[in-house]
């Protein structure tokens, strides 16, 4: 019997996007030296609640967007219009909707270390994060794994059972983290909801990310 035509539907999607800050090589150097030597002065820029699950590394309070600094505004800039543009893309908002977007965000950097990591967390007070790389550190031919960022699969009961049929499906209709090896100038943007972690980071010069939390209101008035 011929096999008979066949549609697929892509159920359940979830967008992780990315993108490239075209003058990272002129910005990030200056984040760079802002960021270490604020690491530096320790409890002064210091986040004094940081949850559990961290280990070797300085992150900082929630308020980088605040600074009057330019490089952190201009990365500010950037950062904000890619998540407009985001929103507006998968909410088919047009620009009366954008004009009454109020966005707030909680921000902030990573410094990490030999054999610093984050554990596997989310955000659930927030409806985008992001995480933009200044310094993806040093690679490793040890650690193939060192310092990549890795989304956990939603689908919690995909793999309840496996046979021959269903554990060799293509992308994106198989199960399993999904991993990216940050490079200097990327941007990604994700909702808040997914389970991410930082795998252990193996190299002598430090890893430098700067991540943001984002949350919206529309003004009714």
């Amino acid at each position: 019997m011929k096999a008979p035509e066949l549609t697929y539907n892509m159920c359940f999607a979830v967008p992780i996007v990315q993108t490239q800050y075209p003058k990272a090589k002129q910005l990030n150097p200056q984040l760079e030296k802002l960021f270490i030597e604020r690491a530096g002065e320790g409890d002064k820029y210091r986040n004094p609640h940081m949850t559990g699950g961290k280990e070797g590394l300085f992150e900082s309070d929630f308020n980088v967007f605040s600074w009057p600094d330019k490089p952190v505004q201009e990365l500010r800039r950037f950062i904000l219009s890619a998540l407009v543009k985001v929103v507006a893309d998968l909410n088919q908002f047009k620009q009366p909707e954008l004009d009454r977007l109020e966005i707030f965000t909680h921000t902030w950097f990573h410094v990490t270390y030999n054999g610093g990591y984050t554990r596997a967390h989310n955000h659930p007070m927030a409806s985008w994060s992001i995480v933009y790389c200044i310094d993806p550190g040093e690679t490793s031919p040890e650690h193939p794994d060192s310092g990549i960022l890795r989304f956990e699969d939603i689908r919690h009961l995909g793999q309840m059972y496996l046979d021959p049929a269903n554990m060799h499906m293509v992308a994106p209709y198989g199960f399993g983290s999904i991993n990216y090896k940050l490079e200097a100038g990327q941007l990604y943007l994700f909702p808040s909801y997914l389970v991410h972690e930082v795998a252990p980071y193996f190299g002598s010069r430090p890893r430098i990310t700067l991540s943001s939390n984002t949350w919206f209101k529309m003004d009714e008035s």
